[in-house]
């Protein structure tokens, strides 16, 4: 039997500065997968001032519907805790929902410690701008770190030509996944249900992230004899 290498905590910051690109949506959509799709245990931490995640938990909750996972309010000042108790219990994926905003120092050993970085944004001017500065003040402070970007919320009335210089731009930080279009669904998930409709759309997403950035990181995943 190969010993395992050393196991290492995996933390996936769902992150960008402009509000309302759907980073609470897809970090429950994605802590759902790992756990129904991968069978990985999953703790969420909800750092968002709006607490939409922390709150559909409490909904599940009250509709007594079977938990997944645990999902605890934070702040980024308490990214250190978060860190010493990922490192704990490694096999645990660290799933955090990060606040919008780039005006706090304890930011910045969120952004260098995290191993992924999911990004989501829209194709709107507002949107497009506010992603290239926040992933450009991400290379700055860890320059080795992953950026994934989502396109979300995608409307049909989008011109291709935008959303190809958009990509141009953007693709220089990270890796872009397939777009998302927006979806009446995405109001009926819970940390407890996806709704299947979604299935198809998401999963090659995810679980490309997994194959190519999550387990292929994490070699104790499989021993081999």
């Amino acid at each position: 039997m190969k010993s395992p290498d050393k196991e290492k905590a995996m933390i996936i910051l769902f992150a960008n500065q402009k509000g309302g690109v759907g980073k609470s949506t897809l970090a429950v959509l994605f802590s759902n997968f790992a756990v129904q799709k991968r069978e990985r245990k999953v703790k969420v931490f909800d750092m968002d001032f709006q607490q939409s995640l922390y709150n559909k938990y409490l909904n599940s909750d009250l509709l007594e519907n079977e938990k997944l996972y645990e999902v605890e309010l934070s702040n980024i000042p308490g990214f250190k805790s978060i860190k010493k108790r990922a490192a704990q219990d490694p096999k645990v994926l660290t799933v955090i929902d990060l606040a919008g905003k780039m005006d706090d120092d304890n930011l910045v050993p969120v952004l260098k410690e995290s191993e992924l970085i999911i990004c989501p944004f829209c194709y709107d001017e507002y949107s497009v701008t506010s992603t290239f500065e926040f992933c450009y003040v991400v290379k700055k402070v860890n320059p080795d770190s992953r950026i994934i970007l989502i396109p979300n919320r995608v409307k049909t009335s989008v011109k291709y030509e935008t959303m190809e210089s958009v990509n141009q731009a953007l693709g220089q930080f990270g890796e872009l996944t397939s777009p998302v279009s927006d979806r009446i669904d995405f109001q009926r998930l819970t940390t407890s249900y996806t709704p299947e409709s979604l299935v198809p759309i998401l999963d090659p997403i995810f679980n490309k992230l997994f194959d190519d950035h999550i387990e292929a990181d994490q070699p104790w995943q499989t021993e081999t004899t």
